[in-house]
C-alpha cells in the first residue's frame, strides 16, 4: 500500500516530482502520475485507485491547482471525506505559492513551502508529515527584552563647548567554520536544483535534445546533454575537491569521480560580514560574467554562473 498519492495540476508537475522525490528518499512509498500511470491505461481509474489506496493524499496547493483542477478538486475531497475531522491526517495540503483556500480545505492546517531555500523546504515538508514536532533547534529571543535608552541630549553648555558625541563601533558576528560549512552545503542544494530545474527546461525545446541528470549523494551530482544522439555537454559538481572541503568543485567534459581533476572551483568568502563564493579561476584574472562580480558571488549568482559555463558550449 503506498503511503502518499500526490494531487496536483499540471502547472505543477516539477513541484510534484520535487515532493514525491523527497518523500522516496526518505523511505516512503509515493504515486505519482508522471511515474506510475503507465501508457494506455485509463486515466481516471488509474487516478482513483491510487487515491483509494494510498494511505494520505498530498495536495499540491497552487492557484492553478484552485482555480481549474477539476480531478484535483476530487481527490482531495476523497481524502476529506476519508476523514473529515482530520484525526488521521488523511488530507496533506503542501502550498507552494502564496494563494488562498476556501470552503472545507480552508480547514486543513497546510505545509507552508513558500518563500524557503530547498533544505528548509525538504525539512520542513518531512517534518510534517511525520507529524513531528516542531520545536525550534535554537531558543526564541527573550520576548520582554527592554530596548536601549537613547543616550540623552548633550546640554547646551557642552555644545557651546563644541565637544563631540561619543563613537560607539558596531561589532559584527564572528562567522565560524561551521557556518562556512552550513553555507556551503546550502549553496550546493541550491545549485544542484538550479541544474535539474534548467536542464528539465531545456529538454523542452526540442525532440532530439535528451539529458541525463544524476544525484550520486548529498555532495555530488553529474548532468549531460545529448542532441541527436550526441554528447554536446557534461559535467560534474562535488563540495570538495583539491581546494578545500568547504569548496564547490566544479569539471567539464567528465562525470567520473575517480579523478579530481576541476575546471573551476568556489570558495565561500567573508564579504561586510556576510558569506558569498568567488571563483577560483575568474577571481584569479578578475573577470566579471553577465555583470556579476566572481570574486563575490550570492548563490544564485553562483548558481548562474556554472550553468553558463555548463551550457555555452551548447550554442556552439
Amino acid at each position: 500500500m503506498p503511503d502518499f498519492f500526490i494531487s496536483y495540476t499540471e502547472a505543477d508537475e516539477q513541484w510534484a516530482e520535487w515532493i514525491s522525490w523527497t518523500l522516496e528518499e526518505a523511505g516512503f512509498k509515493v504515486v505519482l502520475q508522471k511515474w506510475d500511470f503507465a501508457a494506455g491505461s485509463n486515466f481516471v481509474i488509474e487516478m482513483q485507485r491510487a487515491a483509494a489506496t494510498a494511505r494520505r493524499t498530498i495536495a499540491v496547493l497552487s492557484q492553478a491547482y484552485l482555480d481549474s483542477s477539476r480531478f484535483g478538486a476530487a481527490e482531495w475531497a476523497a481524502a476529506f471525506a476519508k476523514d473529515p475531522d482530520g484525526l488521521s491526517r488523511t488530507l496533506i495540503p503542501v502550498r507552494i505559492e502564496k494563494c488562498t483556500a476556501d470552503g472545507l480545505l480552508k480547514s486543513i492546517v497546510y505545509v507552508d513551502l513558500v518563500g524557503l531555500e530547498p533544505m528548509e523546504a525538504k525539512e520542513r515538508l518531512l517534518d510534517y508529515v511525520k507529524g513531528e514536532r516542531r520545536k525550534p533547534k535554537t531558543p526564541p529571543s527573550f520576548p520582554g527584552a527592554v530596548s536601549p535608552r537613547p543616550a540623552p541630549p548633550a546640554s547646551s553648555a557642552t555644545r557651546e563647548a563644541g565637544a563631540l558625541e561619543r563613537f560607539m563601533p558596531r561589532i559584527k558576528g564572528t562567522i565560524t567554520d561551521a557556518d562556512r560549512r552550513r553555507f556551503t552545503r546550502s549553496a550546493f542544494a541550491q545549485i544542484q536544483e538550479r541544474f535539474e530545474r534548467s536542464l528539465a527546461e531545456l529538454k523542452q525545446q526540442s525532440t532530439t535534445i535528451e539529458i541525463d541528470f544524476e544525484k550520486i549523494d548529498a555532495t555530488k551530482f553529474t548532468a549531460e546533454v545529448f542532441v541527436s544522439g550526441k554528447r554536446r555537454a557534461n559535467c560534474k559538481i562535488w563540495i570538495g575537491g583539491m581546494m578545500g572541503r568547504d569548496d564547490i568543485a566544479y569539471a567539464e567534459g567528465s562525470t567520473s569521480f575517480i579523478s579530481n581533476s576541476l575546471n573551476d572551483s568556489l570558495s565561500p568568502i567573508e564579504v561586510d560580514g556576510e558569506l558569498r563564493l568567488h571563483t577560483t579561476m575568474g577571481a584569479m584574472v578578475g573577470r566579471s560574467q553577465g555583470g556579476m562580480d566572481l570574486n563575490r558571488l550570492t548563490i544564485e549568482e553562483a548558481g548562474e554562473y556554472l550553468w553558463r559555463r555548463f551550457s555555452s558550449s551548447l550554442e556552439q
